[in-house]
């Protein structure tokens, strides 16, 4: 599955971006300001597979273009761009079934729709993070549960004015 690539940039930035996208990652190294920059981001921030069709540049044609789409529309990665619309088709399913994203459409108008079927089960909801132990924070650390508290009526008296007497031998 790991798989790397060289993508072209987004419009305002023509920049050359080098990916490597694994099942549990996704790293784009690319320059900015002149500076070499490097992103890596978990595959579980991008919210799926987008394909978008549009108007070919020959009249009656059409073109498609795949990637991960972002919430930042500059972080949206393109995988693929093509005229051959059944393959793509086909790299769509695969790419989202190969990390574990839904299938997305891009309407022309720009809007976002998600693609339910059999073989697009999506995300999988993941499990509520484990409560620590936060809420006890104003309580005994657990170290000392086990111990007997002390009270303070046990502690030694201490008397204004006396001498401090210590045992010397």
């Amino acid at each position: 599955m790991p798989h790397r690539f060289a993508a072209r940039g987004t419009a305002c930035e023509p920049t050359q971006l080098d990916v490597y996208i694994d099942r549990q990652q996704v790293i784009v190294k690319r320059r900015l300001a002149g500076l070499p920059l490097t992103l890596a981001q978990p595959v579980a921030v991008f919210l799926g597979v987008f394909a978008e069709v549009t108007p070919g540049e020959a009249p009656g044609t059409l073109k498609a273009r795949i990637g991960l789409m972002h919430r930042d529309p500059a972080m949206s990665i393109e995988l693929a761009c093509d005229d051959r619309l059944e393959d793509l088709a086909e790299d769509w399913c695969a790419w989202g079934e190969a990390l574990g994203l839904p299938l997305l459409l891009v309407e022309p108008d720009g809007s976002v729709s998600r693609i339910d079927g059999p073989g697009n089960p999506g995300r999988t909801p993941m499990a509520p993070t484990r409560r620590r132990v936060a809420a006890l924070t104003a309580r005994r650390p657990r170290f000392l549960l086990r111990r007997k508290p002390g009270s303070r009526s046990q502690a030694s008296a201490v008397h204004r004015g006396e001498r401090e007497l210590i045992a010397r031998n």
